[in-house]
């Protein structure tokens, strides 16, 4: 199993779409995506602090960044990479 495997494997599937979302909305539009964005297209109720832990997560494994503190997410080349891979 490659490292890309792994990373994306030890996710569960609420982090998955959490972070194809963040990917999908930057696409989309070029800028970070927020944990409100995510809460209101989400497909399960989830609260936009979940959110935000997931993707508090995600930046401590290099999959996504934020430009600063209040600002919302976006992927990172080895995020992107990853889900590629």
């Amino acid at each position: 199993m490659t490292d890309s495997n792994a990373i994306l494997t030890e996710m569960n599937d609420r982090s998955r779409e959490v972070f194809r979302r963040v990917v999908e909305g930057y696409l989309d539009n070029g800028e970070p995506v927020g944990s409100r964005k995510i809460t209101r297209d989400f497909s399960e109720k989830i609260r936009a602090a979940t959110i935000r832990n997931v993707m508090q997560d995600r930046e401590h494994m290099g999959l996504v960044g934020s430009p600063h503190i209040s600002a919302g997410r976006s992927q990172t080349q080895l995020g992107v990479r990853r889900l590629v891979e």
